[in-house]
Protein backbone atom coordinates (compact mmCIF):
# COMPACT_ATOMS: atom_id res chain seq x y z
CA UNK A 1 0.00 0.00 0.00
CA UNK A 2 1.41 3.52 -0.87
CA UNK A 3 1.31 6.22 1.19
CA UNK A 4 -1.24 8.40 -0.48
CA UNK A 5 -3.74 5.46 0.17
CA UNK A 6 -2.29 5.43 3.56
CA UNK A 7 -2.76 8.68 4.22
CA UNK A 8 -6.64 8.60 2.76
CA UNK A 9 -7.12 5.69 5.11
CA UNK A 10 -6.16 7.14 8.40
CA UNK A 11 -8.06 10.66 7.36
CA UNK A 12 -11.07 8.37 7.29
CA UNK A 13 -10.04 6.86 10.90
CA UNK A 14 -9.79 10.27 12.38
CA UNK A 15 -12.69 11.13 10.94
CA UNK A 16 -14.80 8.32 12.76
CA UNK A 17 -12.65 8.90 16.03
CA UNK A 18 -13.88 12.34 15.58
CA UNK A 19 -17.46 11.60 15.31
CA UNK A 20 -17.40 8.60 17.57
CA UNK A 21 -16.25 11.05 20.49
CA UNK A 22 -18.13 14.22 19.70
CA UNK A 23 -21.10 13.59 21.31
CA UNK A 24 -20.28 12.74 24.88
CA UNK A 25 -16.66 14.66 24.73
CA UNK A 26 -15.06 17.23 23.08
CA UNK A 27 -12.01 18.59 23.79
CA UNK A 28 -9.82 19.69 20.31
CA UNK A 29 -6.82 18.07 21.68
CA UNK A 30 -8.17 14.73 21.23
CA UNK A 31 -8.76 14.85 17.76
CA UNK A 32 -5.40 15.52 16.60
CA UNK A 33 -2.21 12.88 15.83
CA UNK A 34 0.78 13.56 14.55
CA UNK A 35 3.58 12.08 13.33
CA UNK A 36 6.96 13.99 14.27
CA UNK A 37 10.54 13.44 12.35
CA UNK A 38 13.58 14.51 14.25
CA UNK A 39 16.76 14.44 12.44
CA UNK A 40 19.99 14.08 15.11
CA UNK A 41 23.63 14.50 14.42
CA UNK A 42 23.92 12.92 11.64
CA UNK A 43 21.79 10.12 12.33
CA UNK A 44 19.16 8.45 10.78
CA UNK A 45 15.58 10.19 11.36
CA UNK A 46 13.08 9.11 13.48
CA UNK A 47 9.29 9.09 13.50
CA UNK A 48 7.29 9.09 16.49
CA UNK A 49 3.42 8.96 16.50
CA UNK A 50 1.89 11.72 19.02
CA UNK A 51 -1.50 12.04 21.02
CA UNK A 52 -2.27 14.06 23.90
CA UNK A 53 -5.44 13.94 24.39
CA UNK A 54 -7.74 13.96 27.72
CA UNK A 55 -9.75 10.39 26.43
CA UNK A 56 -6.58 8.35 25.53
CA UNK A 57 -3.71 8.03 27.75
CA UNK A 58 -0.42 9.92 26.46
CA UNK A 59 0.46 8.13 23.04
CA UNK A 60 4.26 8.64 22.12
CA UNK A 61 5.35 5.83 19.70
CA UNK A 62 8.94 5.80 17.49
CA UNK A 63 9.22 4.19 14.21
CA UNK A 64 12.16 3.58 12.11
CA UNK A 65 10.57 4.88 8.85
CA UNK A 66 7.81 7.32 8.00
CA UNK A 67 6.21 4.48 5.72
CA UNK A 68 5.90 2.52 9.38
CA UNK A 69 4.93 5.57 11.40
CA UNK A 70 1.74 5.58 8.77
CA UNK A 71 1.01 2.23 9.06
CA UNK A 72 1.40 2.09 13.49
CA UNK A 73 -1.04 5.28 13.44
CA UNK A 74 -3.72 3.58 10.83
CA UNK A 75 -3.19 0.36 13.32
CA UNK A 76 -3.47 2.69 16.71
CA UNK A 77 -6.45 4.49 15.47
CA UNK A 78 -8.06 1.03 14.56
CA UNK A 79 -7.16 -0.22 18.14
CA UNK A 80 -8.26 2.86 19.54
CA UNK A 81 -11.39 3.00 18.03
CA UNK A 82 -12.55 -0.32 17.99
CA UNK A 83 -11.63 -0.05 22.60
CA UNK A 84 -14.13 3.49 22.52
CA UNK A 85 -17.13 1.49 20.56
CA UNK A 86 -16.50 -1.94 23.16
CA UNK A 87 -17.04 0.46 26.30
CA UNK A 88 -19.95 2.68 24.61
CA UNK A 89 -21.59 -1.30 24.10
CA UNK A 90 -20.34 -1.89 27.56
CA UNK A 91 -22.01 1.45 28.98
CA UNK A 92 -25.00 0.87 26.94
CA UNK A 93 -25.80 -2.41 28.38
CA UNK A 94 -25.23 -1.22 32.09
CA UNK A 95 -27.78 1.32 31.73
CA UNK A 96 -30.33 -1.14 30.86
CA UNK A 97 -30.35 -2.34 34.33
Amino acid sequence: MNNRELVHQITELTDEWYTLIGPDHHKDRDCHWHIETMWSYGQDPVYTIHHYGYILDKIEEECISYDTALQRLKEILMEQIEEYKKSQNEDDNQDDW
